[in-house]
């Protein structure tokens, strides 16, 4: 039985541990999702309920290229790429050098299959993004930064990367604004467990970090209703894979350059009740995708 004890121990080791942990999860998870998911770990965005899953990410990509104005971009970053497959989509739509940055070395082994003379792809961490070296006219970071151990200091040095004028496109898991103790314990604190995650933000406290690093707002949105297809999804996913795969499978989903041994399908199996309990996240409101676009001044 879990007890807020043994959550305050875990979220400890998350946040201490963030690299560690981040290495070891996506070395476990990443082909997992790549198989009940999709190949763009981040969600789609769907005008209504029979809108196609191919129409809803071109949409979404669209309106996302055109918030970073990425045609006008000369350097453009995408943080947390995973396996590559959006800072493709941005590379493809910019003359401009991008490049696209992760920690976990599992995911970015499937970058080697995009092949244009404008992508570049570097195991790197978020955290140290000031020690790239390198200034950008656009920065993308989705659906990633539940896992970051300090999120204020990674806005503020985010903020050092960007020349005057960029734009930043954050889509962020945030957590409902005035929780309390029991309600995160019960809804949040069962998935932030299985899924490596030391904190979630609010929106508010986001909007604080922004101003606090020298930007301007443009847009925050928040997206819930828009997302509804991709939670339901991931859920009935987990129920599938449930139903579908057994002890002999999880071998093969897990990264072989690094050991994890047992360790490694533990990790698979905690993603199904994860989704559960994401999905009940949604359900009750205490779970929120949010859109941040920024400015640099």
């Amino acid at each position: 039985m879990f007890t807020t004890k043994t959550y305050t121990k875990d979220f400890k080791y998350f946040k201490e541990k963030y690299g560690e942990n981040m290495e070891r999860m996506f070395a476990a998870v990443s082909d997992l999702y790549a198989e009940y998911w999709n190949d763009f770990f981040h969600f789609a965005l769907f005008k209504d309920e029979n809108e196609s899953w191919e129409s809803a990410f071109k949409n979404t990509h669209k309106k996302y290229l055109e918030a970073l104005r990425i045609k006008d971009a000369s350097k453009v970053l995408e943080m947390a790429c995973g396996r590559g497959g959006f800072t493709n989509v941005l590379a493809e739509n910019t003359s401009g050098e991008v490049l696209g940055i992760d920690i976990s070395r599992s995911q970015l082994s499937h970058t080697k299959r995009f092949k244009r003379p404008n992508l570049r792809f570097k195991h790197h961490d978020i955290m140290k993004v000031d020690e790239l070296g390198e200034m950008f006219d656009a920065v993308v970071f989705m659906d990633a930064d539940c896992y970051l151990p300090d999120k204020r200091l990674a806005v503020e040095k985010i903020s050092k990367v960007m020349n005057p004028g960029a734009r930043f496109l954050l889509l962020g898991w945030c957590k409902q604004s005035g929780l309390n103790q029991i309600q995160e314990e019960l809804v949040l604190h069962p998935f932030m467990k299985y899924w490596g995650i030391p904190s979630l933000e609010t929106p508010e406290n986001y909007k604080k970090y922004f101003e606090q690093s020298g930007f301007k707002i443009v847009e925050i949105t928040d997206l819930n209703n828009q997302v509804r297809r991709d939670w339901d999804f991931g859920y009935e996913s987990a129920l599938t894979g449930i139903k579908k795969l057994s002890i002999k499978d999880l071998p093969r989903l897990i990264w072989k350059g690094m050991r994890l041994g047992g360790d490694g399908i533990r990790l698979i199996k905690e993603q199904f009740p994860a989704a559960i309990y994401i999905k009940v996240g949604f359900d009750v409101g205490f779970l929120r995708y949010v859109y941040f676009l920024v400015e640099k001044k």
